[in-house]
């Protein structure tokens, strides 16, 4: 399975919380395994980037950790990652952190 580096925020209220929060705490990334990917429309994109804790129906029941320990997400294209943690809103958020990247 494919993994990323990212920074999982906690019931963040848009996307602009997960970009600072994500450059203020960038060296507590973790890397996380793609379980599954959505491919979204931009109106859908822009929906999860503004209101991450509404209820989306691709997220429900997804996420958590596996056997392994190691976090699942759901990859929305183009850039986001969900942990819903078996809910339906994205419980934690995060953007990719690329090797030897400061800010994202």
């Amino acid at each position: 399975m494919k993994t990323v580096k990212t920074y999982m925020v906690r019931k963040p209220s848009d996307i602009e919380e997960v970009r600072n929060l994500t450059q203020q705490y960038a060296h507590q990334a973790e890397k996380v395994v793609i379980a599954e990917t959505v491919h979204l429309s931009p109106a859908w994109y822009q929906a999860v980037c503004q209101q991450p804790l509404d209820n989306y129906i691709f997220l429900s029941g997804k996420g958590g950790y596996n056997e392994d320990n190691q976090r699942q997400v759901v990859a929305g294209q183009p850039t986001l990652y969900a942990d819903p943690s078996g809910s339906s809103y994205c419980r934690y958020l995060g953007i990719e952190i690329k090797e030897g990247e400061q800010h994202v």
